[in-house]
């Protein structure tokens, strides 16, 4: 017959045994074995149809406008970013698998990674596609398709991330001072392989940042576009496009969001109120429940929230 000490420690245990399997379903951002060996074979098959791509680029260089030579530079860069990003949540789940949860920081650690590489896959996805629909206008078939179906891919191996779907359980970085960072710098690290150098787009595939109302208005619409990202049509300066821009929760703190947005609002003519630190984080906090991107639509009907 157990004593009162021993009943306790024997609660104690049960409930621990509960709660870590609790995060190992679902919490902590890890994938069962089976879904890392999914995951793997998927990505193997993503990389083998992007050699075949670069390929037939290689091929056809002579041939492409200067724009879509400079975005197929841009691509290979975010393909070697994605690569690292997609191998350090690989690495820390396998790692996982060999040693079992010793600390509940590593799941928490897992379930940001596993945020940061579904982001990098949204980005591929949404370069791919505006590089397909560049081809599709040139009338160059087959370079579109194979820029689809790595489209596709991506899209596939999103749906294989534990949780990416699902409200983020892990804290919103809040950490630094804007005013000590160099914004421009960050844009070029974060943002200039889509939008540009100079942040002047790519015509009819991505928009300009500079002299954009989406930038420089209501301070509420750019902060959510880079906390969820942004989907479907839009017009930047009486020009239509369609695509869509991955969040970056996961990849930039709340200090730098405002640094880079405040580096493009001071680019641009006009007066526009500095974005601080703490309006991201009131933003952030606000629609901390939200896994989708926005449409303009959503984005106009809430533009109120921080003049």
């Amino acid at each position: 017959m157990m004593n009162k000490k021993d009943v306790g420690f024997y609660l104690v245990t049960i409930g621990l045994l509960v709660f870590l399997s609790s995060c190992q379903m679902g919490g902590s951002g890890y994938m069962s074995e089976e879904q890392r060996e999914e995951l793997e074979t998927a990505y193997d098959s993503l990389q083998s149809n992007y050699k075949k791509l670069l390929t037939n680029y290689e091929g056809a260089m002579d041939t492409l406008p200067s724009d879509l030579q400079s975005l197929y530079n841009q691509m290979q860069k975010m393909h070697g970013n994605m690569d690292v990003s997609h191998r350090q949540m690989m690495t820390g789940n396998m790692g996982r698998h060999m040693q079992g949860d010793k600390m509940m920081g590593q799941g928490m650690g897992m379930h940001m990674q596993g945020h940061m590489t579904g982001e990098w896959y949204d980005q591929m996805m949404g370069m791919h596609d505006q590089m397909a629909r560049m081809h599709q206008r040139m009338g160059q078939q087959n370079m579109a398709r194979m820029n689809r179906r790595l489209s596709e891919e991506y899209g596939n191996m999103r749906k294989m991330v534990p949780g990416l779907d699902e409200p983020s359980e892990t804290p919103f970085n809040e950490e630094g001072d804007p005013a000590l960072l160099n914004g421009e710098n960050l844009y070029s690290q974060n943002c200039s392989s889509c939008h540009g150098a100079n942040a002047e787009g790519v015509s009819g595939a991505f928009p300009p940042l500079v002299e954009s109302e989406w930038v420089t208005g209501n301070k509420s619409v750019p902060i959510r576009i880079l906390l969820h990202g942004l989907q479907g049509e839009i017009e930047v300066q009486e020009q239509q496009y369609q695509g869509s821009m991955p969040s970056f929760k996961a990849r930039l703190s709340a200090a730098e969001i405002a640094a880079i947005l405040n580096y493009l609002r001071g680019e641009s003519e006009g007066s526009q109120t500095r974005i601080s630190q703490e309006d991201v984080i009131q933003v952030a906090k606000r629609y901390n429940q939200r896994t989708r991107p926005w449409n303009t639509g959503e984005l106009k009907i809430n533009d109120g929230d921080n003049q």
